[in-house]
């Protein structure tokens, strides 16, 4: 079996630290062993610190490890984000373009009855006996150009076949121009369908790169762990326990200070999109204080001093961002029958399978569980879970209550960065649909990269 460069070092240190300890009593004294020299004495002071610092590059890049799979996950639903905007947008374009083929359709109607109103005139003038040399000319011509070009004849014709003509004309513009459109938009449907597929096998191949990501760490982790164990003289089982404990108590604490940034009223950050947060109500946030500021005991005055007959030096306007703070008036209160008819309806499909851009009813994105809950509750919300954040009135985290939802991103901030929703169902949980190959679930309600607010809809 081959031997990797990490393991030799390891079971090296391990025989280094066994004969320091032999070598070096506490007093930090060698022995008085005519056999043992001061060279020997150095040697194995030297490995114990070579071991020492092996070990400490070991915990390093198990610390490392701990969080590629968190890193993973974040890159899958990102995908998974772009796979259901790009299901939107083809959504979208669908709709246009069916929209565009029913006008196209319609004028194509109004234009044959116009160009029968046309024929049906000339035949009664042919029965009377009277000219419609000018309306056969029009109903003979190659084009709407040619059209137009024969058109000075009309005043020739009588009021009632001149409205006819106008018609027809009419009808021949608007249908030749919405076939354009239609054209236009059955394009732009399959520009969006080959969007969607191709944000999908994205979506997909980030998933398969994620897994490979996971089983190579978890190899390479494993293999850590056992040259940890003879560096330390332990055993694999003793340190696999410790780290994984000293996983748990990494992510604890890191969930720990965000949540606490989450839920201490002080100073906000802009609101997502870059602008200043909105009030809880629904409303614009209170406008920001002037750029210069004075103390309470004293008036503002300019930056420059001047003398009372002076006139007074404007400062330049100060470009750094407006301080905002959090939601201060109280938010609209919840519904509380919708939000128990959304927490039911979405406990109805607790089990079922994440399916990518999933929107029911065998399996569900994200963002598709929570639309579906809200829309059987009669409530309407966006497709993505970044547009269903910018949809929702921001709350702050304390005054959080069932049926609200929770958001998860790359930047607090910015509406744009985020890839994951979920429903609060109150007592600290979520109910969600996490990411492929886990299933709906209720989980604990998670503070680590949420948005800087939570959603209310209604």
């Amino acid at each position: 079996m081959r031997t990797t460069g990490r393991a030799r070092a390891a079971r090296g240190a391990a025989a280094a630290i066994t004969a320091a300890v032999l070598l070096l009593p506490a007093s930090g004294v060698a022995l008085a062993d005519p056999d043992v020299s001061d060279q020997d004495v150095r040697d194995a002071r030297r490995a114990v610190t070579s071991a020492s610092s092996a070990v400490a590059g070991i915990e390093v890049r198990l610390a490392e490890l701990s969080t590629q799979a968190e890193t993973s996950q974040v890159a899958v639903q990102q995908a998974g984000e772009a796979y259901a905007q790009a299901q939107a947008d083809l959504a979208s374009a669908q709709q246009q373009a069916s929209q565009a083929s029913e006008q196209y359709d319609q004028a194509q109607e109004q234009f044959a009855e116009a160009r029968a109103t046309l024929v049906a005139i000339a035949r009664e003038a042919a029965r009377s006996g009277g000219s419609m040399d000018t309306v056969q000319a029009l109903l003979s011509a190659d084009g709407f150009e040619d059209v137009v070009a024969r058109s000075e004849a009309l005043s020739h014709v009588s009021s009632k076949a001149d409205q006819a003509v106008q018609g027809y004309l009419a009808a021949e513009q608007v249908a030749t121009t919405l076939k354009t459109k239609a054209d236009q938009a059955a394009a732009a449907q399959e520009t969006a369908a080959a969007d969607a597929q191709d944000a999908l096998d994205a979506a997909q191949q980030a998933q398969s790169d994620a897994d490979a990501a996971v089983a190579a760490a978890q190899t390479e982790r494993a293999g850590l762990i056992q040259q940890l164990a003879v560096a330390r003289n332990t055993s694999a089982e003793v340190e696999q326990a410790r780290q994984d404990q000293i996983d748990a108590e990494r992510q604890a604490r890191a969930e720990a200070a965000a949540q606490a940034e989450r839920t201490t009223p002080a100073a906000s950050t802009p609101a997502a999109g870059g602008g200043t947060a909105p009030a809880a109500g629904g409303g614009s946030a209170a406008p920001s204080t002037p750029s210069t500021p004075s103390t309470p005991s004293t008036p503002s005055t300019p930056s420059t001093p001047s003398t009372p007959s002076t006139p007074p030096v404007t400062t330049p306007p100060v470009t750094t961002p407006p301080v905002t703070t959090p939601p201060v008036t109280t938010p609209p209160p919840v519904s509380a029958s919708k939000a128990e008819t959304a927490i039911a309806w979405a406990r109805t499909k607790l089990g079922l399978p994440y399916v990518w851009g999933g929107t029911g009813p065998n399996g569900y994105d994200c963002s598709g569980l929570t639309q579906g809950a809200w829309k059987a509750a009669g409530v309407s919300l966006n497709r993505t879970s970044r547009d269903q954040y910018r949809q929702v009135t921001k709350i702050a985290y304390a005054d959080l209550q069932p049926g609200d939802l929770v958001f998860w991103g790359t930047n607090k901030n910015d509406a744009s960065s985020v890839y994951h929703v979920a429903l609060y169902i109150g007592g600290g949980q979520i109910l969600e649909a996490p990411s492929e190959g886990k299933p709906v679930r209720i989980a604990a309600m998670r503070y680590t990269n949420s948005m800087a607010y939570a959603g209310r809809v209604g």
